[in-house]
């Protein structure tokens, strides 16, 4: 198994962890279908109803978690089998297509891909609600994981712009201390875009290695049995 679908898979496996016990084996029910397509659908009239901002910005960030549920699922089996299995997982597929949430398959990693402009939208709109930190957080993490097919220093489209902005959404993230925000994978991410924006001259060498290093030594710390510090070593160039 190669060091990214490594990645992928744990990334995965964390993700399917908050969806229900009961679909571990069945990806998705009947009554998991239907609830999906209902919670999309009155989200999405809300957010078209014309209302106030944190009303819209909240429809937006719900739209964006259950599609990343969906598509975490849809995502496993194909890791796991090739392709989205099931009949019931075949009729979302193409219930969420009619719908106008069709799901986007990267041809180049092979999965579907997060649709990122929810949370984009929602946090502008509303930065400061209960679920912002969450929306941050995924906006983090499925950007980093959808963002490179076989090293994470090489992303397959990612401007200096982005990368700024990550940098700046890592750094917030690393105050929260919120259940639904990884701390381990925020600074494993965070630390890998310190390697990129060093690579890009996007900041200094010692400002970028005072920042890796700061993370690399946390996590060591705070995760001993993680293998992500492993993995940060590996793609770390020589001193």
């Amino acid at each position: 198994m190669t060091m990214t679908l490594c990645l992928r898979v744990c990334a995965f496996v964390f993700g399917l962890l908050s969806v229900s016990s009961s679909w571990s084996h069945e990806s998705i029910t009947t009554d998991a279908r239907k609830n999906y397509l209902s919670k999309l659908q009155e989200a999405y009239q809300v957010q078209t109803a014309n209302p106030s901002a944190p009303v819209k910005a909240k429809a937006l960030y719900q739209i964006g978690a259950t599609l990343e549920e969906i598509r975490d699922l849809f995502n496993q089996d194909i890791i796991s089998h090739g392709a989205v299995k099931g009949l019931e997982s075949t009729l979302l597929l193409n219930e969420l297509a009619r719908a106008g949430f069709k799901m986007e398959m990267s041809a180049k990693i092979g999965l579907y891909v997060s649709q990122l402009h929810y949370y984009r939208d929602a946090l502008k709109l509303d930065g400061k609600a209960s679920y912002a930190d969450h929306a941050r957080y995924l906006l983090l993490k499925n950007h980093f994981y959808d963002s490179f097919t076989d090293n994470p220093l090489t992303p397959i489209s990612q401007s200096r712009e982005e990368l700024t902005e990550l940098l700046d959404i890592g750094e917030r993230l690393l105050k929260v201390k919120e259940n639904n925000v990884n701390a381990e994978e925020v600074k494993f991410i965070l630390a890998i875009h310190y390697l990129q924006a060093m690579q890009q001259q996007l900041i200094s060498k010692e400002e970028g290695q005072k920042k890796y290093k700061k993370l690399l030594a946390e996590l060591r710390k705070d995760y001993p049995q993680s293998l992500k510090p492993l993995t940060l070593e590996a793609l770390s160039p020589s001193p």
